[in-house]
């Protein structure tokens, strides 16, 4: 077995790097820490309609109602898409001494009902389970006059 010389060494190890540095330069950038895709198959919170409502508490029904719906919202990067409205949410009330909201389905599900007026706008919040089984939540405004 021959023994390199010292020309020789020097020009393998010029080459062995402009080939390996690259390499691990992508590696790298691609492995750990590197930018993945969001899982859009998972909500990640619910999207409530209207996002703000008011209604008048001294109308009759249903002037002094609002009806709120909920769907699943997706990771931010993911592309919208169309899904059916959630019928398995809990409906609450920031203000429950001004403001009812209902949770039967069929009845009053997501309808708040303006009782008073309110000092301020009242949160409404849905929440529930994602697919995974974790509690996800959204939230809109109601004001009542």
């Amino acid at each position: 077995m021959r023994l390199m010389s010292v020309t020789e060494s020097g020009a393998f190890q010029r080459t062995f790097l402009l080939f390996m540095l690259p390499l691990l330069f992508i590696a790298g950038s691609t492995g750990c820490g590197g930018r993945s895709s969001p899982d859009c198959s998972i909500a990640t919170a619910l999207a409530i309609a209207p996002t703000t409502a008011t209604a008048d508490h001294l109308a009759a029904a249903p002037g002094n109602k609002i009806s709120f719906v909920a769907g699943n919202a997706l990771p931010n990067g993911c592309p919208p898409q169309p899904g059916p409205l959630r019928q398995d949410l809990k409906w609450s009330v920031s203000d429950p001494a001004n403001v009812s909201i209902g949770n039967t389905l069929n009845v009053d599900y997501g309808v708040a009902t303006c009782i008073n007026a309110t000092p301020a706008p009242v949160t409404v919040t849905a929440s529930g389970p994602n697919r995974l089984g974790a509690t996800i939540t959204g939230s809109s405004s109601l004001t009542c006059k």
